[in-house]
Parts: structure tokens; sequence; C-alpha cells
């Protein structure tokens, strides 16, 4: 069996081999472009719109593309991309070395994603799966809920002259965020942040289903605004006199979210990860006689060995285990910029 470490990233060292790692390293594979999946790479293997992003955000590397299901051979080992829905260009990583076909899942998300790629459950031996909302607290409700939700809290907004406000981060789920809206038929401007990833998506081919402005101050009347969650307490919000805000996360089933998200008028269970019944699918769909969990709760391994599967737990997110330390304040920012 291939071993699976976990040293500010995942890695295997049998192959020498770094998977979203949180240091720079000479070449690494990245399963998507999120912040608490990148680093200054000298050398990236990710789809081609991962890589795209990845330039965006962190600036120019060495990068060799694989689409999805393109298997290519890297000496000890070979790699094939599949979607894993959490944003576009996200994959699940097949290695396959010495008889062993070992499947990292990264962020994932098995609900389909009105802006990304539908994920699928990949066959494996081996399955290292991210685990973030691996609690049976949550389970989401079904998505057409949640979205309409999201809509009848946009039109009475908008007809009390009052600025519906959604947050959202820029990769992924502001794009979903804008989909969905503009298949409504809502006029939507969106945060400098968001637009250009948003740009990016459409130069890959993502035809939203509408035309969208780029934030500016006189022209907020009328249409709902789309941004990062850590503006909502800068002065680009909070001058919006009239708002009604709209924090989009899966930690909205939080115990703790009235006080995760203090002066957020609604905060609606729409997230870009698989919930706790998903992931156990994902277990049992894959076949994996050994499933490794990571960046979740500890105990989710134990919920799987409960259903009779071989499961262990490799580590923590590493901003979750410092959040530890320092206290409220700093869970709940570790929570609202990582972990949505």
């Amino acid at each position: 069996m291939l071993r699976v470490e976990y040293r500010e990233g995942l890695y295997l060292p049998d192959l020498d081999l770094w998977l979203d790692a949180d240091g720079s390293r000479d070449r690494c594979v990245i399963s998507h472009a999120h912040s608490d999946h990148i680093a200054d790479h000298r050398a990236i293997v990710a789809t081609p719109e991962t890589a795209r992003i990845f330039r965006h955000r962190v600036g120019e590397a060495e990068v060799t593309t694989q689409v999805y299901g393109e298997r290519r051979d890297y000496g000890r080992y070979a790699l094939t991309f599949f979607p894993a829905g959490h944003c576009l260009g996200s994959s699940q990583i097949l290695i396959e070395a010495q008889g062993e076909r070992l499947v990292y899942t990264g962020d994932i998300k098995l609900r389909p994603n009105v802006a990304a790629e539908d994920a699928v459950v990949v066959p494996c031996d081996t399955l290292v799966m991210e685990s973030t909302f691996g609690d049976p607290l949550y389970r989401f409700p079904p998505d057409v809920v949640t979205f309409d939700r999201l809509y009848a809290a946009c039109d009475r907004a908008l007809s009390d002259d009052r600025v519906p406000v959604v947050l959202a981060y820029a990769l992924g789920k502001s794009q979903e965020a804008l989909e969905l809206l503009l298949r409504r038929g809502y006029r939507v401007t969106l945060h400098g942040s968001n637009w250009n990833v948003s740009e990016i998506y459409r130069e890959l081919g993502v035809k939203f289903s509408g035309e969208y402005e780029r934030y500016s101050r006189e022209h907020v009347r009328g249409r709902v605004l789309i941004a990062p969650p850590g503006c909502r307490k800068q002065p680009m919000i909070q001058n919006i006199e009239r708002r009604f805000t709209i924090m989009l996360t899966g930690w909205a089933l939080s115990r703790s979210a009235p006080y995760m998200y203090k002066g957020v008028d609604l905060v609606l269970p729409l997230s870009d990860h698989a919930d706790y019944d998903e992931l156990v699918r994902l277990a049992k769909e894959s076949g994996a006689s050994c499933v490794i969990t990571m960046h979740g709760p500890a105990k989710f391994a134990a919920h799987l060995r409960e259903l009779g599967l071989n499961a262990e737990h490799l580590a923590q997110h590493p901003h979750a285990a410092a959040k530890k330390q320092t206290g409220k304040r700093a869970a709940t920012a570790v929570e609202q910029t990582l972990f949505d």
C-alpha cells in the first residue's frame, strides 16, 4: 500500500509526490486554485482551468496541464484527473503506482454545480478524501430549497428599495451565485475580485445566462451585488445605507452561525463542498479498501468504521489546528475564509 503523509500538504513518500502543498515546492500537483490549496511552486501539474486561475492568483510557473480523463505516465506513477464539482477545473487525482489505484479527492461536491463540471465517483483501492463537513449536523437541504430562499430574499429587498448584497468567495461560489441570479433575470454587479474570476470563467468557455457588470458606487440600486465575505465590514458595503446582506456558506448549519456571521441579515447553506451524506456515499461507492480522511473532523473516520469501512484520519487543516490556540475570533475568521 502506498504510504500517505501530511507535511504541510499531502505527500506520497514512495513516489516523492506532492499534492496541494501549503509551501513552495519544485513540483506540485494541484487539485484546484483556492488559496488554501496553492503556493508559489516552481512547477505545477493541473487541469488547464486550474492552471489559468493559478497564474491569475499566484503568478507564472512551469505548467503541465491534463484534461479530465487523460492518463499520463510520469515514470514511477501515472496521473488521471476527474471532475470534483467544487469549482471550475477542480479535480480528483487518480494516482496509479505499484499496482495500486489511489484517489485524492481535493475539495469535492457531488451535487450538481451550475457553474462547473459535475463530479464523478472514481473506483480505487485507497481513497484520500477531504471531509470538511464530515459531521451528521451538516446535511444540506435540497439545493432548490436554498435557491428559492435566495430568490425570495432578493425579491423582498429589491421591492423594499434595498440592495441585496450576496457574500460569496471570488472563486467558485460567486460564479454559482452569479449564474443562479442571472437565470432568474436579476441585474447583477460584481466586486472587482469576483468580476476578475468570472471573466476568466468566460475566457475558459463558461456561458453565463446573461450579462453582468463590474461594481461602481453609482450603480447599485436595482441590482444584486456579489462581493467576497471579507468585504462585508469594509466601506464599500457599509456605505450602502439600505442593504440586505446574504451570506452563502455551508457553515450556515453550524450552531455557532449566529455568532460567526453577526450582522448578516440572512445566512444560507449554499456550499461548494459535499455534505455528510455525500461524503459517506463517496466513501462507499469508491469501493476503496482503505479510506483516509483529512481536513475535517477526526470523528468522521470513526463514523465510517461504524459503517464497516476501513478508515483512518490523517490530518486537520493546519489553519483549523492553529485556531484552537487563538480563540473564537480566530475560529470564525478561519471558517469564513478557508472552509466554505
